[in-house]
């Protein structure tokens, strides 16, 4: 009996600290990445509306197709002229429109702008689906974790209620104590039960994501407990300055609202027509060719074009304030994520070094005390409970650690991994 009873504390410390493993297979975040950026229609959308803007470019920038006019006018006589004569006119005209000085390359400039623009929706789009993908790899991992941990918790008990019978059988324990351990096999089957249909949810959505059908199984996923060094705080607010896609954007609509402004001023100058009539083909002869340079100027410039150029100076300054407020977002975002990740990374070192060889420590007095007949079973269910979640909570700080990690790798618009190795 001694014997038995030193192989299963043996055993149920060994699987605690290093997991029950219900799957052999298992798969890591990298290869799901880069499905996610290959295979996500979200993404696909926004490259193409991107490769849309891009076209829209030298548009922009070329003149207006000239376009081409038939005429033909036919005159019947009259007996009141002179002519009683019927009289037929056809007419060619090839015109061509040329704006002002300085619109076409403002409308170009503006399409480039708008073009860099969906640039930055698009890379937006993708790291916001990274960190999508990561945030439910991450809920997955503890999802196999406390499940691990509860399955080695009820494997232990399990064990553990074969004493318990054996003790009873002889006398030295109460049926209580069967009663009790039966009930906490029951608290820890629901709660797999439960982690289970959590799994199936977090799966459909992270094949969504993929592009995959909802219901393929995904295997166990790891993650290194090796943290990695959080850069100071100065150094992730210049990063997110300059890389982070959305303060990007911000920074694009002003320049493109300045180059409107510049614009809808050269709405007061007049823009050009110019042209080349063939006329006078009348029976049997060819008329002379004339020659058109036409300018089109506004009638009421004081009123329309006036109120386009208060629009674009609105719109810019509407620009240059959602700038300064997406900058003084951006820089708080990364100090609170900064703070997350080193509380978590506190948590880490708290249940790593202290807590559990702590629990670990209760646990075999909790297990000797009853085994010998000086404690209750109560004791005994108590430690194995705190056992079961000082490690469930450490791996609940990793997890909080590498989603704030991911939280703060998108607002720097940054892979901080690269940077740090």
């Amino acid at each position: 009996m001694l014997r038995k009873i030193i192989a299963i504390i043996l055993v149920n410390v060994f699987i605690l600290n290093y997991g029950f493993s219900f799957s052999q297979e298992i798969f890591s975040l990298e290869p799901l990445l880069k499905e996610a950026l290959e295979n996500n229609p979200d993404i696909l959308v926004a490259k193409k509306r991107w490769e849309a803007a891009k076209a829209r470019i030298p548009q922009a920038k070329s003149l207006e197709d000239p376009s081409i006019g038939l005429g033909f006018q036919y005159t019947p006589g009259s007996p009141f002229q002179f002519s009683k004569t019927p009289s037929q006119e056809r007419s060619l005209s090839i015109n061509q429109a040329i704006p002002a000085f300085g619109k076409l390359s403002l409308k170009g400039k503006i399409a480039l702008v708008e073009s860099q623009m969906f640039a930055g929706e698009y890379r937006n789009k993708e790291l916001q689906i990274i960190d999508e993908v990561k945030q439910l790899y991450y809920e997955l991992f503890i999802n196999y974790k406390r499940t691990e941990l509860n399955q080695a918790g009820s494997v232990f008990l399990k064990e553990i209620i074969e004493i318990a019978e054996s003790r009873y059988t002889v006398g030295e324990a109460p049926q209580e104590d069967l009663f009790k351990i039966n009930l906490e096999i029951t608290k820890l089957r629901n709660d797999i039960s439960n982690l289970k249909q959590e799994r199936t949810v977090i799966e459909t959505k992270l094949n969504l994501l993929l592009n995959r059908k909802p219901d393929i199984f995904l295997s166990n996923p790891v993650l290194k407990e090796d943290l990695l060094p959080v850069l100071d705080p100065d150094s992730l607010y210049r990063m997110a300055l300059e890389n982070q896609p959305e303060l990007l954007i911000f920074s694009y609509a002003i320049e493109k609202n300045k180059y409107a402004k510049s614009l809808a001023k050269r709405s007061f100058l007049p823009d050009i027509m110019t042209g080349i009539v063939m006329r006078g083909i009348t029976t049997g002869t060819i008329g002379p060719w004339d020659l058109m340079l036409a300018f089109s100027v506004p009638l009421w410039f004081w009123t329309k074009q006036r109120y386009e150029v208060k629009e674009a100076i609105a719109n810019l300054e509407e620009a240059q304030a959602a700038y300064l407020a997406m900058k003084n977002r951006a820089i708080a975002e990364v100090k609170d994520l900064v703070t997350k990740v080193k509380i978590a990374q506190n948590k880490i070192n708290l249940y790593k070094d202290t807590q559990i060889p702590l629990v670990e420590g209760s646990i075999e007095v909790s297990r000797s005390s009853y085994l010998s007949g000086k404690g209750d079973i109560m004791m005994l269910l108590d430690s194995e409970r705190m056992l079961i979640e000082s490690r469930i909570n450490y791996y609940s700080a990793l997890v909080e650690y590498y989603m704030s990690f991911a939280d703060l790798e998108r607002t720097v618009g940054v892979n901080l991994s690269e940077v740090n190795g």
